[in-house]
């Protein structure tokens, strides 16, 4: 089973700022890739990454799960997304 999400698009710019916190969970959140700041987002990070997807609140929402289930990995979903648009089909 996997989940279709749009990529990035160069005339909307939306990303997902991804953060793995201290206790091994983590979140996300869809921004405009100028508002990423270069400083943490969340308190309680170990490190965040930006990811070239615009997903919808669902499709966000089992993205977190499947990270916080241990079904996909920071490093893989960083192999999806792009900035020139089209899909990407994540294995969650």
């Amino acid at each position: 089973m996997g989940i279709t999400v749009n990529n990035t698009r160069p005339d909307t710019a939306k990303v997902i700022l991804v953060g793995e916190m201290m206790d091994g969970s983590f979140d996300a959140r869809v921004m405009a890739e100028t508002d990423v700041p270069y400083t943490k987002y969340w308190d309680n990070e170990l490190e965040q990454r930006i990811i070239y997807l615009h997903p919808d609140q669902e499709q966000l929402a089992s993205i977190v799960a499947a990270l916080n289930e241990g079904r996909l990995s920071l490093d893989d979903l960083q192999n999806f997304g792009s900035s020139d648009g089209g899909t990407s089909d994540l294995p969650i």
